[in-house]
């Protein structure tokens, strides 16, 4: 059976903040939180990568990422992700 995962990202101004749910039990299945040193785009793609390597079952195209952060509106689109605004998101959250 394909497993479905959702992806919240946070991409901020000195850490990427990522973790991954198996849509079906909403289980955590991964999450990390590290520093970028300025280097945003790089580290969002390794932890993409681990996705795949990391996560059982994991495939992109039976994922869907939502991302938010000071560097998540301008990657947003080359990930396919759909960009949340941070206040949106904590509201969202809350609700």
């Amino acid at each position: 059976m394909e497993k479905h995962f959702m992806i919240g990202m946070d991409v901020g101004s000195t850490t990427v903040k990522a973790v991954v749910i198996d849509a079906a039990t909403d289980e955590i299945v991964w999450r990390d939180y590290q520093r970028h040193d300025t280097k945003q785009p790089e580290k969002v793609l390794e932890f993409c990568q681990r996705f795949e390597t990391e996560i059982d079952g994991f495939r992109a195209d039976k994922s869907r990422m939502f991302i938010t952060g000071s560097g998540g509106n301008g990657l947003s689109k080359h990930l396919g992700s759909k960009f949340v605004q941070e206040v949106n998101a904590v509201s969202l959250a809350v609700e």
